[in-house]
């Protein structure tokens, strides 16, 4: 400030370069929300909060089919009895904390009226593939283990080998099973999604 109590012409600069900022950016701030919606509903960019570790259900269309038709209902969610699935916003599962167990009738599916969730045989779920991280795997360390084999809800699919862990990353539907079990930190085993 000067000694007449003005600012100075930097600052005045700041100041006016600061409102007009703030002003543009309240501006644009709704329009960047409603575009990034739009963009998300049409596929071309991930859904607000979508998080790219989490698998979708079983029988979930492929690509932003999935996000288009999905109503975020809950209903899916509601139905999961392992209790799988979450809303955040749109349904998904965190193999970490509860996997999809594949259960025989695949309740989630059926109560999906959306059409989002489509009627698959379990085997053909389809939610990722299992990969297998040796470096960080007990067996490769030379303990006992082998949990990722027992838990594996679908036959032959996750074999052990030779002291390694082999995943038959065709018949693999990716349920988590195998990830929610493994007692490794990191994980040994996870679940990558499609």
């Amino acid at each position: 400030m000067d000694r007449q109590g003005r600012d100075s012409p930097a600052r005045q600069r700041t100041s006016r370069r600061g409102f007009f900022r703030e002003a543009l950016a309240g501006i644009l701030a709704p329009l960047v929300e409603l575009l990034g919606d739009r963009l998300a509903r049409a596929g071309l960019v991930p859904a607000p909060g979508r998080d790219s570790r989490r698998l979708r259900p079983p029988g979930a269309l492929a690509g932003p089919a999935f996000e288009r038709l999905c109503t975020r209902c809950g209903r899916c969610e509601a139905a999961c009895p392992a209790g799988a699935i979450t809303m955040k916003p749109l349904p998904g599962i965190d193999p970490s904390v509860q996997a999809c167990l594949l259960c025989e009738e695949l309740p989630c599916v059926a109560a999906c009226e959306a059409g989002a969730l489509q009627p698959v045989p379990r085997e053909q779920a389809a939610m990722g593939v299992a990969v297998w991280d040796p470096a960080a795997c007990l067996l490769t360390g030379g303990e006992e283990c082998g949990l990722c084999r027992h838990a594996c809800p679908l036959e032959g699919v996750i074999a052990i080998e030779n002291g390694r862990v082999v995943v038959d990353g065709g018949a693999c539907a990716g349920c988590g099973c195998c990830q929610m079990v493994c007692p490794a930190r990191p994980k040994a085993i996870t679940v990558e999604v499609f």
